[in-house]
C-alpha cells in the first residue's frame, strides 16, 4: 500500500517472510525498487526459496534523494520519501519600451 500526501509518499510492505539483509531498496529518480530474496532454506515441509520484486512510480514532487526505510520485528517495512522543497514564485519586471508617437 502507498500513500502520497502533501508531507511524503510512503509506502508500507509485509515482508514477514525476508530478513532486513535480503531486501535491497534502489531509485533511480522515478521509481522505487523494491527486491527481496531468500535463498533454499529448510521448512516445515521440505525447502522453500522466496524471491519478489515491487516497483513504484514516485510523483513529480518528491525528492528521490530523501527516501528511509524502516523494517519492524513483525516483518512490516515502512519507505518514505519527502518532498521537494518548492519556491515560491519570483516576480520578473519587464522593461517598458516607449516608442513615441
Amino acid at each position: 500500500m502507498f500513500q502520497n500526501t502533501d508531507q511524503e509518499f510512503h509506502i508500507c510492505m509485509d515482508l514477514v517472510c525476508f530478513k532486513p539483509e535480503e531486501v535491497k531498496i534502489t531509485s533511480n529518480n522515478k521509481q522505487i525498487c523494491v527486491s527481496a530474496k531468500h535463498e533454499k532454506k529448510q521448512g516445515k515441509h521440505g525447502y522453500v526459496s522466496r524471491q519478489m520484486t515491487r516497483m513504484f512510480s514516485l510523483p513529480l514532487d518528491v525528492d528521490p534523494k530523501a527516501v528511509t526505510s524502516t523494517m519492524n520485528n513483525n516483518g512490516v517495512m515502512l519507505i518514505r520519501a519527502g518532498k521537494k522543497a518548492v519556491e515560491a514564485p519570483k516576480e520578473v519586471p519587464f522593461p517598458v519600451e516607449y516608442k513615441g508617437c
